[in-house]
Formats: C-alpha cells, sequence, structure tokens
C-alpha cells in the first residue's frame, strides 16, 4: 500500500458518497477518507459514525470539512449531482450537473496538485469530456465511472445463462446510458468465447433495458449506492496496487471526447486504452455514439440550450 495516501470524496454526505467511504475504509487500502459535501452537518455525521464502524478492522482515518480538505488528496472521488429525481434518461441532469461541475472544478484547481480524478456525475461522458477544460490535470488521471453497465452486462447474461456472474467475462462500452454498447462478439465463460442464441441476446438486451425504467418507477430519489460504491472501489484498488488491469470506464480519447472503452487502470489513471476487437456492427455502433456525445459538447461549449428526451 502507498504511505499517506488520501482519497477525498465529493458529495461526501449523499448516497454514493457515504457508501464509497465506508466500502473503501473497510478495504482498508489508504490513509485517509475526506468526506466533502456543502451539507458539512451531514458529511460529519457520516464521518463520526463511520470512524467507529470500522474501527476495530480499519487503520484508515476518516476526516470531514469544506472543499480546504482536498488538500493533499491523492485521488478524487466526484459523486456531486442535482438530486435524484424520476427521469426517462440521464441526460435530463445535464444542465444543472454541468453548473455544479463548473462550481467545483474551481476548488480542485486551487486545493490539489495533478489528482486522479474518478467521476460519477450524470450524463457521464458528456460532463467528464467537459470536465477536463475546467480542471488543469492530464487526461490520463481522469476516470469516468462506467463500470456499472459492465457488471449489469454480465448481471443479464448470468440470469439468462444461469452461470456464476463470476465465471463470466464481458465488456459494456459506448455511452453510460441508453446508447450503451454491450459488446456479444466478446462474451466468455471460464475463458472460453461463447455465441448467444438471437433469443438469448435479446432476452439480455431486454433485462439491461429494462432496469433502468424500474429502478426510475420506484421514484426513491437515490441513486444506486451499492453497486457503485463497490465497482469504484474496484478501480481505486486498481490503481493503489497498480495492478493494470482492464476496467471498462469512459476515459479521453486523443480525440478529446470521453466514452466508454476498455481502460487499462494502475498508478497513474489510465496506464492504457486498449483496442478490443470489435464486428464491423459493434464498431460503426460504437463511432455512432462518440459523435452523439460530440455534438452535445459542441452545443454546451455554444451555449445552447439542450433538447431533453
Amino acid at each position: 500500500m502507498l504511505k499517506e495516501l488520501k482519497v477525498s470524496i465529493l458529495g461526501g454526505a449523499g448516497t454514493l458518497g457515504a457508501t464509497t467511504a465506508f466500502v473503501l475504509a473497510q478495504q482498508n487500502l489508504v490513509d485517509e477518507i475526506s468526506l466533502i459535501d456543502l451539507k458539512e452537518n451531514i458529511a460529519a455525521s457520516h464521518k463520526m459514525d463511520m470512524e467507529q464502524a470500522a474501527a476495530e478492522f480499519s487503520s484508515v482515518e476518516i476526516t470531514s470539512g469544506d472543499f480546504s480538505m482536498l488538500q493533499a488528496s491523492d485521488i478524487i472521488i466526484n459523486t456531486v449531482g442535482i438530486p435524484e429525481k424520476q427521469v426517462q434518461s440521464r441526460m435530463d441532469y445535464l444542465e444543472g450537473n454541468y453548473k455544479i461541475i463548473q462550481q467545483i472544478s474551481s476548488h480542485i484547481n486551487q486545493y490539489t496538485k495533478n489528482p486522479i480524478i474518478i467521476s460519477a456525475t450524470n450524463p457521464l461522458d458528456i460532463i467528464h469530456t467537459l470536465l477536463q477544460d475546467l480542471v488543469a490535470i492530464p487526461k490520463n488521471r481522469m476516470i469516468g465511472f462506467s463500470l456499472n453497465d459492465t457488471f449489469r452486462f454480465r448481471w443479464a447474461l448470468s440470469k439468462v445463462l444461469q452461470e456464476p456472474i463470476e465465471n463470466i467475462e464481458a465488456f459494456v462500452f459506448g455511452e453510460h446510458g441508453e446508447d450503451q454498447i454491450p459488446i456479444f462478439s466478446r462474451i466468455y465463460i471460464n475463458q472460453k468465447q461463447i455465441q448467444l442464441a438471437e433469443e438469448q441476446k435479446q432476452l439480455v438486451i431486454q433485462i439491461i433495458r429494462n432496469w433502468f425504467s424500474d429502478y426510475q418507477s420506484l421514484n426513491s430519489g437515490r441513486t444506486s449506492g451499492w453497486l457503485s460504491s463497490i465497482n469504484l472501489v474496484k478501480i481505486i484498488k486498481a490503481i493503489v496496487e497498480d495492478t493494470k488491469e482492464i476496467i471498462p470506464s469512459s476515459v479521453i480519447g486523443k480525440d478529446g471526447i470521453s466514452i466508454g472503452q476498455a481502460a487499462r487502470i494502475g498508478k497513474n489513471g489510465v496506464e492504457a486504452i486498449e483496442e478490443i476487437p470489435l464486428t464491423l456492427e459493434e464498431t460503426e455502433e460504437f463511432n455512432r455514439v462518440k459523435q452523439k456525445i460530440n455534438e452535445q459538447v459542441k452545443l454546451i461549449h455554444e451555449g445552447i440550450t439542450l433538447h431533453k428526451s
């Protein structure tokens, strides 16, 4: 473990921020976890509760406070965003969340020096593309959190194939949203490549597509904190332990667009973007989605109000 490693969580009072902090504390991977939120009293209450809950199994120091707590951060997890609401698309969060990102980026620039940023603010790919112009951080040290899409693809495959999820390797690329691209051409069970029947493929797609609408219909006002916290900590572990494993993430390519790809994650953030062979159809879909993200980014830069689906 790297010594004196500090992780700061922006939005530390919220569901995603707090659950991620506790899962990370359980892993005992870092020296300090700082919960930063405008609701300082709630972040402080999480801090007080969490440091007691983790006392017997973790040596991690839990702290909380305002944006000045960003100082000396090695990794920043950005979970900030407007309150969860019932929406048809993550695009409905764009206008409000971009304003928030503009505000917090100044604090990141003021208080930190070259941290790795893991961003979970929706619509992820557009926000993450825009964020690179707001923070003074190299692109390889910026990771967009889209791992949940790949996990849910594997989860759906597990249901359809009646196979333990830990035996399944698969990827989702493209947008963290309705234009995500499950890579059906690269599915492996116990390291053996398989092909799904068309009926199986359609059932998997149905499960994936229905998940978001079913979750939204609950109108719970909360995000998927448990799954997200587990997967965020997987990324942090890859950074801290320098595993250089492939973790599907929204990362910024040479063209400046952030989109879900096969990212090799290590101590420097995105160590490389791996080229995974795709079918012609998957490649065309990937390029179409990238163009969509690029067009939305241009609209923001031009100050045009976006159409909300």
